[in-house]
C-alpha cells in the first residue's frame, strides 16, 4: 500500500512537471461545430482489465493507459466477462464557441455503463453518468433506451473520453457522436420501427388468443403463447420494456428475458409437434425439457453460464425443430412444404437476430422485417392446416354423434345412478326428471314427494333466496353454461350449501330447459368459513391478526393518500410480560393475552380496530382520528390496564403496558411503514420507564438510535447469512526481548454493500443488544480456524492468536462444546489459540467464565483479561481469574507520558500482574516513546499504530 502511495506521488509531481510523462499517444478525433453524426472508429481504443479497477487506476498509471489497443473493426464484438471494457477516445473540438454533442453508446443492455472526461491540461477527472440495466431507467442522463450522455465543450477543447462498460453477455464497441436534433430523429425513427414490430406481435398473439377461446383449438394457444413470449423477449432486446413497463426494477430485465426465451422455445416446440405429428418423443421430450431449463435460468444457473446456456438451447430447438419441419417438407402431405418454407425462413430470421445482438451484423432491423415475413407465412400455414383440422373434426363430430345414440340405454342407467344430483326442468319451473342422489341431497324418499312439492311451490322452493333461481335462469339466457354456489333449503326447511352447474338447451321446436347438476358441499363451506376466519383472526385471543390489521392500515393509508382523512395508529406492548411466563407458565401467560385482549376491546368499544399483532403486541387502528385524539383513547387503555390485576392460581400481578402513537402521514410509504414507526415509539417508551405513551418523532434521538440499531440488525443479519464480515489481525510486539513468533489479535470487520470496510465500533453494540454477538463469535473461530487449516505453513511460525469472545458467548451452554468440536474438526493445536475475555463481562458471568476457563486452559489454550481497569478495577477479581495475560485499557497507555496519574496506573496493574504471574499487554500503543517508557516499566508486551496497524488476514504469506 505504502509502495503504491508513493508510485502515485511520483507520477503526481512528474506530471506537474512534465505532462509529457503521462501522455499516451492517441488518434484525435476532431469534432466539428456542424457535426450531424460520426462515428468514434478507428480512432477508437479498448481494453480488458479487472472490474474493480477504478477510473485512477487507468488514467494514472502509465501501465494501464498505456494497455489501450485500437479496434480492429467498426463495431467489434468484445466478450469480457467477468472482467470490464474501458474504451478512451481523444476528442478535439474545433468550434470557436462552446459547444454540446451528444455520445451514443449503442447497446440496449450492458449491465453497467460509466461516462467519464478527462482533462489533460487541467487534470480535471469528472464522471459524467453512470447507469445500466443494474440500475433504474431513470438514473440515466437522456432517457433514451441505448445509454446516450451530452458532452460538452468549452471552445476549442480537447478532453479525453472514458466510457467503461460491464456485461454478463457480448460488449459491443459501437460508439458515436450525434448533434442533438440528429440524434433525437434517430431515436424517434427507432422507436416507431420497434412500436411497429412489436405491435405486429402482440396482435398476432392476441388474434390467435381470441381464436383459441372461440374454438379451442390448441395449435391457436402455441401461436398465442409464441407471439407474446417472442414479443416479450423483443421487447427486451430493444429495452422497450425496461423503459415503458418496469424502469424502476431493473432487476427484472435478465430474468424476464430467460424466462421469455424458455417459453418461446417451449411453444415454438409444441407449434412444430402439433403440426409435424410424427416428431419422435424423445426428441420432443429433450425439447421441452431444454426449454424448462431455460426458462428456470435466472433461478438456479449463475451469471457466468446463463449466456452460454441460451445459446446451447436456442441452437439445439431451433435446429431440431429446422430438421423436423424440413423432413416433413418432403413428405408429401399437403401443405407440408409451406409449412417447412415458414419455418425455414423463421430461423432465418432469428439466425440474424442473434447475429445482429452479438455485434457480427449492424443494426439495419433486417431481422425485424424478415420475422414479419415469416409471422405472415406462419399464419397462411396455420390457416390451410385449421381447415384441414375442422373438415376432419366435423366428420369425426358426426360420428361421434352416432355413437352417443347408441349409447342412450348407457346413459339412462349413469343419469339415474350417478353420485351427483342431476335434474331437469323448464325455464318457468317444471320439474321435468330428477335422480336418486338429488332426492336424498334434499331429505325426499320417492320422486312423487318432490313432484308434488314443485307443483305447489315450484323449484324456487329449494332456494334460500328465491329471487337466485330467477338471477340463475337470466345468466343462462345470455350465458347457457354456469356454476355458482347456492345456499338452499332441505324439504324439512334445514338450510345446506350446494355447488350447481346448469346448462340452458334447445329443442327442435325452440323450447328451453334447464338441465343441471348438484352436490352437496355444506361440510366443505363451513370447514372454509372457519378458515378464513381464521386467516383474519388470532385464535386465542379473537382479535384480528397482524395481517388483517395490516390490511385495514393500509385502507387508511390510501384514504390518507386520496383524501386526506387522518388516521392514527397505537402500538400497545405489555410491561414484562416474560415474568408471568417465568413465573408461572406459558398457560398463564396465554390467559393474562385473553383478559387483556378483553379489557382493551371493552375500554376501545367502536372507535378503533382491534388487533393482536405479536405474541404480547397489540395494535389499534383508529380511522379519522389525530395524534391529539388518539392521545386521549391511549390515555384511557392506560388507565384500564393500570387498574386491572390479573390472578393465577396463588399470585397476583399488577400489569402495565407501553404504548408507541403515531398519524398516518402522507409520508408514510406503506401500512408496514407505519406500524414500524408505532413500534419505535413504543420502544422509546419502554426505554423511558414503561407505563408511558410516546409519540412517534422522527427527529427524536432515541428514536434513531433504536432505528439505526434495528437496521444495523438487518445488516448483520445478512452479513453472517452471506459471509460479509472479513477477519484482520494486529501484531502483540515483545518488549523485553525479541520473539521469533507472530503474536497478533484477531480483529472483525464487515463489508459494506459499497465493498467499504467498516469497523466494529459501528455495529457491535447493535450486535450485543439484539444477542448477534454468539452467532458472530461462531463465525470468527470457525472461519479463522478453516483458514489454518488451510494454511499449515502458518501454524509453524504462529505464536499466539488472540481471539476476543463475548459475554453472551460465555453464558450460552452449548457454546463450550462448539469450540471444542471446531479444535477437533479443523486439528488446530490449542497451545497457539489465546482467548480475550472483557474484564466487566468475566465478572458478570463469574461461574460460567470460570468453567469455560478451567476447561480449555487444560487442553492448552492461552486466556487474557482484556480491557483492564476499564470495568470495576478490582484487583481482588484478578486473583479468581486463573489468566496468562492482562492487557492494560489503552485509554491509561495513550496519555502515560503526559499524565503521572495513568503513568501510576499502568504501573501497579504491571507489578500486581507480575506478582501473580502474568504477563501484562499495553494497548493503544502509538509512538515509540511510549514503548520506550513501556520497557521501562517491564511492561512484556505492546499493540498500537505505532507497532503496525491492523490488516487482513488473508495479507500473510506464512
Amino acid at each position: 500500500m505504502r509502495q503504491r502511495f508513493f508510485l502515485f506521488c511520483w507520477l503526481l509531481l512528474s506530471g506537474w512537471f512534465s505532462p509529457a510523462a503521462l501522455a499516451f499517444h492517441a488518434e484525435t478525433i476532431r469534432i466539428d461545430p456542424a457535426l450531424k453524426q460520426q462515428s468514434l472508429f478507428p480512432n477508437l481504443y479498448y481494453q480488458q482489465v479487472d472490474p474493480n479497477v477504478g477510473v485512477e487506476d487507468i488514467v494514472f498509471e502509465p501501465a494501464r493507459l498505456h494497455a489501450f489497443v485500437p479496434l480492429d473493426q467498426p463495431n467489434q464484438a468484445l466478450r469480457s466477462y467477468p472482467e470490464a471494457v474501458w474504451f478512451l477516445a481523444r476528442l478535439h473540438y474545433s468550434g470557436q464557441q462552446p459547444g454540446t454533442v451528444v455520445l451514443n453508446y449503442e447497446s440496449i443492455n450492458a449491465d453497467r455503463v460509466e461516462f467519464y472526461l478527462y482533462d489533460r491540461q487541467s487534470h480535471e477527472l469528472s464522471l459524467i453518468n453512470r447507469s445500466g440495466t443494474e440500475f433504474p431507467f431513470s438514473e440515466r442522463m437522456l432517457q433514451a433506451r441505448s445509454f446516450a450522455v451530452t458532452l460538452n465543450f468549452k471552445a476549442d477543447q480537447e478532453l479525453d473520453l472514458l466510457v467503461k462498460v460491464q456485461d454478463g453477455a457480448v460488449i459491443p464497441s459501437n460508439l458515436q457522436l450525434f448533434s442533438a436534433e440528429e440524434f433525437g430523429l434517430q431515436l424517434l425513427q427507432r422507436q416507431i420501427s420497434d412500436g411497429l414490430i412489436l405491435g405486429i406481435l402482440l396482435v398476432m398473439a392476441l388474434y390467435n388468443a381470441m381464436l383459441y377461446l372461440n374454438v379451442r383449438e390448441p395449435l391457436y394457444c402455441h401461436f398465442s403463447g409464441f407471439f407474446f413470449s417472442f414479443s416479450l423477449m423483443v421487447s427486451i432486446l430493444n429495452g422497450a420494456g425496461f423503459a415503458m413497463v418496469w424502469p424502476e426494477y431493473p432487476e427484472l430485465n435478465p430474468s424476464v428475458f430467460y424466462v421469455a426465451g424458455g417459453a418461446c422455445m417451449l411453444f415454438l416446440t409444441l407449434l412444430t409437434n402439433a403440426i409435424v405429428q410424427n416428431q419422435q418423443r424423445w426428441l420432443l421430450w429433450l425439447n421441452l425439457a431444454s426449454s424448462a431449463a431455460l426458462l428456470f435460468t435466472p433461478l438456479y444457473a449463475p451469471r457466468s453460464i446463463q449466456l452460454d446456456l441460451l445459446l446451447i438451447v436456442v441452437c439445439q430447438v431451433m435446429l431440431t425443430n429446422l430438421l423436423q419441419a424440413v423432413r416433413y417438407g418432403f413428405s408429401g402431405l399437403p401443405l407440408a412444404r409451406t409449412f417447412a418454407i415458414g419455418w425455414l425462413l423463421f430461423f432465418v430470421a432469428s439466425a440474424v437476430l442473434l447475429l445482429t445482438e452479438f455485434g457480427y451484423l449492424d443494426h439495419l432491423h433486417l431481422w425485424q422485417w424478415l420475422l414479419v415475413l415469416s409471422v405472415i407465412c406462419s399464419m397462411l400455414l396455420m390457416s390451410y392446416s385449421l381447415a384441414q383440422r375442422l373438415q376432419s373434426a366435423s366428420i369425426q363430430s358426426a360420428e361421434a354423434h352416432q355413437q352417443t345414440i347408441r349409447s342412450l340405454q348407457q346413459y339412462y342407467d349413469i343419469y339415474h345412478n350417478a353420485v351427483e344430483g342431476l335434474f331437469s326442468t323448464t325455464l318457468d319451473g317444471h320439474l321435468l326428471s330428477a335422480n336418486r342422489a338429488l332426492l336424498n341431497i334434499l331429505g325426499y324418499q320417492e320422486l312423487s314427494q318432490m313432484e308434488v312439492d314443485v307443483q305447489k311451490h315450484g323449484m324456487g322452493r329449494y332456494y334460500a333466496n328465491p329471487d337466485d333461481r330467477l338471477q340463475m335462469v337470466r345468466q343462462l339466457q345470455h350465458i347457457s353454461n354456469q356454476s355458482f354456489e347456492l345456499r338452499g333449503l332441505r324439504a324439512d326447511g334445514a338450510p345446506f350449501w350446494a355447488l350447481m352447474s346448469a346448462r340452458l338447451s334447445r329443442n327442435a321446436q325452440g323450447e328451453a330447459f334447464i338441465h343441471g347438476s348438484l352436490v352437496d358441499i355444506t361440510e366443505q363451506k363451513v370447514a372454509h368459513e372457519q378458515l378464513a376466519y381464521l386467516a383474519s383472526h388470532d385464535p386465542l385471543t379473537g382479535l384480528y391478526n397482524r395481517h388483517h390489521f395490516l390490511v385495514l392500515a393500509q385502507q387508511a393509508w390510501q384514504r390518507r393518500q386520496l383524501e386526506q382523512q387522518t388516521s392514527a395508529v397505537l402500538f400497545i406492548d405489555i410491561d414484562q410480560f416474560k415474568l408471568v411466563n417465568t413465573t408461572c407458565d406459558h398457560a398463564a401467560g396465554d390467559a393474562l393475552l385473553k383478559q387483556i385482549s378483553d379489557q382493551l376491546k371493552r375500554a376501545l368499544g367502536q372507535t378503533g380496530s382491534l388487533a393482536r399483532i405479536g405474541g404480547d403486541e397489540f395494535g389499534v387502528l383508529l380511522p379519522g382520528k389525530t395524534a391529539q385524539e388518539a392521545f386521549s383513547i391511549a390515555y384511557s387503555l392506560l388507565d384500564v390496564v393500570k387498574e386491572f390485576r390479573f390472578f393465577w392460581q396463588d399470585s397476583l400481578f399488577s400489569i402495565s403496558v407501553s404504548i408507541g402513537l403515531t398519524e398516518i402521514t402522507l409520508d408514510d410509504l406503506s401500512a408496514e411503514q407505519t406500524l414500524k414507526k408505532a413500534d419505535s415509539a413504543c420502544f422509546v417508551a419502554k426505554e423511558k420507564g414503561r407505563n408511558r405513551i410516546h409519540l412517534f418523532n422522527a427527529d427524536d434521538q432515541e428514536l434513531q438510535k433504536h432505528q439505526s440499531e434495528v437496521q444495523w440488525l438487518q445488516v448483520l443479519r445478512h452479513a453472517l447469512e452471506h459471509d460479509k464480515f472479513v477477519l484482520y489481525m494486529q501484531p502483540i510486539q515483545a518488549i523485553q526481548q525479541r520473539d521469533s513468533v507472530a503474536h497478533y489479535e484477531l480483529l472483525l470487520r464487515l463489508v459494506g454493500e459499497d465493498e467499504t470496510i467498516i469497523a466494529p465500533g459501528n455495529f457491535l453494540s447493535s450486535a450485543e443488544r439484539y444477542g448477534l454477538m454468539p452467532q458472530i463469535d461462531r463465525w470468527v473461530l470457525r472461519n479463522y480456524f478453516r483458514w489454518l487449516a488451510q494454511h499449515p505453513q502458518h501454524l509453524t511460525t504462529l505464536g499466539l492468536a488472540s481471539i476476543n469472545l463475548s459475554g453472551a458467548s460465555l453464558v450460552d451452554p452449548l457454546f463450550k462444546a462448539y469450540v471444542q468440536g471446531l479444535l477437533d474438526e479443523y486439528q488446530i493445536p490449542a497451545r497457539h489459540i489465546c482467548f480475550e475475555i472483557t474484564e466487566s463481562m468475566a465478572i458478570l458471568n463469574l461461574q460460567n467464565t470460570l468453567e469455560f476457563i478451567h476447561h480449555f486452559r487444560g487442553l492448552g489454550c492461552h486466556f487474557s483479561l482484556d480491557d483492564f481497569g476499564s470495568g470495576f478495577s478490582s484487583y481482588g477479581y484478578l486473583k479468581n481469574f486463573p489468566v496468562d495475560f492482562v492487557k492494560i485499557d489503552g485509554n491509561f497507555v495513550r496519555d502515560l507520558l503526559e499524565d503521572k496519574y495513568d503513568r501510576a496506573i499502568v504501573n501497579s496493574i504491571h507489578d500486581v500482574a507480575t506478582a501473580m504471574g502474568i504477563q501484562t499487554i499495553a494497548e493503544f500503543v502509538e509512538n515509540q516513546d511510549i514503548m520506550l517508557e513501556l520497557k521501562r516499566m517491564g511492561v512484556n508486551y505492546a499493540q498500537g499504530y505505532g507497532i503496525a496497524k491492523p490488516r487482513p488476514l488473508a495479507d500473510i504469506q506464512s
